[in-house]
């Protein structure tokens, strides 16, 4: 039974034997990865270590409100939440050096001219100590804060209510219906 198998298989051509062979290593040349797929890998680390900063920036924003706001008069101890809109957006800075070209034509004792303009936008880099190529970050716009959440000891307290809630518009530019001050158990 074997030997049937075997004989058909010996029998294939030397030209299919090298085009199979030439095949298999265009399948292995495919399925190896490339060093621009590490990059897209760096990128994927890149956008967590951006969104993780995001957060961190905004627990640190919780934690230095609730040092302040613990310090006021008959607030006690003091929970803070805030919400954030958006996160913070770095703006890069752009070389943009633009052309002029003016043309003119004169056809029967007329002059026609025409004047094209063009602008390349390019992102500047800097380098940094590994060698790798970073934006640079010439503006760093805050995240816009959506509501705040307090909850104090003193908040059964309307005085310590009122002073929380303008502390909290007063640093964040917030309207006071996106802030409530709640009593902490």
């Amino acid at each position: 039974m074997w030997k049937k198998y075997l004989d058909k298989f010996m029998s294939i051509p030397r030209d299919r034997w090298i085009l199979a062979l030439l095949c298999g290593i265009l399948l292995l040349v495919l399925t190896v990865p490339l060093p621009g797929g590490l990059q897209s890998g760096q990128n994927t680390e890149k956008k967590e270590r951006e969104s993780e900063e995001i957060a961190q920036t905004g627990e640190d924003t919780e934690q230095r409100l609730e040092n302040i706001l613990s310090r006021l008069e008959g607030a006690g101890r003091v929970k803070v939440m805030i919400t954030q809109r958006t996160g913070s957006e770095k703006v890069v800075e752009k070389d943009s050096p633009s052309q002029e070209r003016t043309e003119q034509q004169e056809e029967s004792g007329m002059t026609r001219s025409s004047t094209d303009k063009s602008v390349q936008e390019s992102t500047i880099y800097t380098r940094s100590g590994d060698g790798s190529e970073i934006p640079y970050v010439t503006l760093e716009i805050a995240p816009q804060i959506e509501g705040v959440l307090v909850l104090a000891q003193g908040g059964g307290n309307p005085v310590v209510v009122k002073n929380i809630t303008e502390a909290v518009m007063a640093l964040f530019g917030l309207d006071a219906h996106k802030i409530k001050v709640m009593k902490m158990q």
